[in-house]
């Protein structure tokens, strides 16, 4: 079996620590290191010559409280620099090089694809249903090779389609994936979503069920790397003896516990019902444009538009326009089910007026008349609706 590397902090954290070879006159920051210094600085700085907590556990902790589940322990729990790096860790712990696969369903999140060739592991494809993206049960049990698929990745809510899964089809994947199969959901949106929209809770009874989450999103935290995975003890101790030693810094450590402590999951939620409002007010102004074919239901941050235009690859110009024009979106037509798409991140107000201002300043300029289709948007533009 796979033996974990042994930290000094796994023994002691307190004392006289002669036992990692730290510097223990502190760390070279400016005003930090002397004994003043010491006495001023913020504590997290003066703290930064020792190792962290291998663990990770008052983030597990905090965590917990915040899904509130009774049966989750820190046992239960994965801290990762992102859920990247729970994601890279699955790909390594299930699967042999050139011999296992697993199954994504597209469009879908990009990453699940750049693991398995970093791992040299297959990809089979099982398509989201057109127009409603979700699951294709029946779909995915056809693409599922019993004795070589190990991983089957659900994205929920979905990127870049932004709609939540069905809670019947994860079940229905629950119940007929063969044993072999890990079923993992990635949940990096969901708190955009219902409260009841995570699936984190069916981990008491699935354990070859893990749900992915990060704090990029939600909690405004991308810039410190910091998600999770939730499964059975037994998962989960095989990604931690598998995992760097020290793979969660102090700095991003203090930050993800101050953000899920009471007071930062307050501000989170304040932040979620903000950006719902913005998402709900921009799709509703977009949906007026006589350059915009579709605009789709979104469970996220994020909006999924289909340009009107033909043929649909000039959604790239007006893409590139765009982003030449200080207003970066991202391009999504070349996915599936996405022909003619682009992806558009909810903003401030002020972000939102900024899209919409440069969208019918530039979108005449590139798509001509080939935006008026002879339906939808020669519609909008006698009327002013969607």
């Amino acid at each position: 079996a796979l033996q974990p590397y042994r930290c000094a902090r796994d023994d002691y954290e307190e004392g006289v620590l002669l036992d990692a070879n730290e510097n223990a006159y502190g760390p070279a920051v400016p005003g930090v290191a002397s004994e003043e210094g010491k006495k001023t600085a913020p504590s997290i700085h003066s703290e930064l010559n020792r190792y962290p907590d291998p663990t990770a556990r008052a983030i597990k902790e905090r965590f917990i409280q915040y899904r509130g589940h009774d049966f989750l322990t820190p046992e239960h729990v994965f801290v990762g620099v992102g859920s990247d790096e729970a994601i890279d860790m699955l790909f390594r712990v299930f699967c042999e090089p050139k011999v296992h696969n697993v199954v994504v369903m597209p469009p879908t999140y990009g990453m699940y694809k750049v693991c398995a060739a970093a791992n040299d592991v297959g990809v089979l494809a099982a398509p989201l249903q057109p127009e409603t993206f979700d699951v294709d049960v029946d779909g995915v049990l056809r693409t599922v090779q019993p004795h070589k698929t190990r991983l089957v990745f659900v994205t929920h809510p979905g990127n870049p389609t932004a709609r939540r899964v069905s809670r019947s089809r994860i079940l229905q994947l629950l119940d007929r994936l063969p044993a072999t199969c890990v079923l993992v959901v990635d949940e990096a949106y969901v708190d955009f979503c219902a409260s009841d929209a995570s699936v984190t809770g069916l981990v008491a009874t699935s354990p070859r069920l893990v749900v992915l989450h990060t704090l990029s999103k939600a909690f405004g935290l991308a810039g410190a790397r910091v998600g999770t995975a939730i499964a059975s003890p037994e998962i989960i101790g095989y990604l931690n003896n598998l995992k760097a030693p020290y793979n969660m810094n102090k700095l991003t450590a203090a930050v993800a516990s101050e953000a899920l402590s009471a007071d930062g999951i307050a501000v989170a939620r304040d932040l979620i019902s903000r950006l719902v409002e913005q998402r709900e007010a921009l799709a509703a102004s977009l949906r007026k444009s006589p350059y915009v074919d579709k605009v789709y239901p979104s469970d996220t941050n994020f909006l999924l538009v289909k340009i009107a235009t033909q043929p649909p690859e000039k959604a790239k110009l007006l893409y590139k326009a765009l982003a030449d024009g200080g207003v970066v979106t991202r391009y999504r037509g070349d996915q599936l089910h996405c022909t003619g798409c682009l992806r558009v991140t909810v903003g401030t107000p002020d972000d939102n007026a900024a899209l919409l201002a440069k969208l019918d300043e530039l979108a005449p300029l590139v798509l001509g008349d080939s935006s008026v289709n002879g339906s939808s948007s020669t519609q909008k533009k006698k009327n002013g609706t969607a």
